[in-house]
């Protein structure tokens, strides 16, 4: 009997051991969960202030936006138009071209790299109150802009 008694209490050690166990990675995964949504939450309520203007923000150029310009109206130079204003508001715009499908008639924000604060802030300095996630981790940049038939109104936006 005594032999039983001794198997019991260490089978209640060992089950001690294994719910310390438990709740030791049970904490570790919410405090990394929590740590997650922290940083997905800091990301999304990203916003600059009413009062900021975008010749004023200053950024050094390995941390400023990335964004392509792709011209979906097919108005010759566009793209290029686009791409010198936004460079001139704080954006490093690394790739100008032409949309493979016409854009239509408003201008439209694409967030490619999952940084939605990234996209929301092109898309507030575009006046655009939408964005699309169309992530793609290869083009290697955050935002895609496809210019629309507004674009017109987009340049006065951007101060032209």
């Amino acid at each position: 009997m005594a032999g039983k008694a001794r198997k019991r209490k260490s089978g209640s050690r060992s089950s001690r051991l294994v719910s310390l166990l438990q709740g030791v990675l049970t904490t570790v995964i919410l405090v990394g969960a929590g740590i997650l949504i922290g940083s997905f939450w800091g990301q999304w309520r990203s916003v600059l202030p009413e009062d900021a203007t975008f010749e004023t923000v200053e950024r050094p150029l390995e941390e400023r936006i990335k964004v392509e310009v792709l011209n979906g109206v097919g108005e010759r130079g566009l793209a290029q138009r686009f791409s010198e204003r936004m460079r001139e508001v704080g954006f490093d715009v690394v790739s100008i071209g032409n949309a493979d499908e016409p854009g239509g008639r408003d201008t439209q924000v694409l967030d490619r790299s999952g940084e939605i604060g990234a996209a929301r802030e092109v898309a507030q300095s575009l006046g655009v109150d939408s964005i699309t996630i169309a992530l793609d981790p290869e083009l290697y940049l955050d935002v895609t802009v496809i210019v629309g038939e507004d674009w017109r109104e987009m340049l006065e936006v951007l101060g032209r």
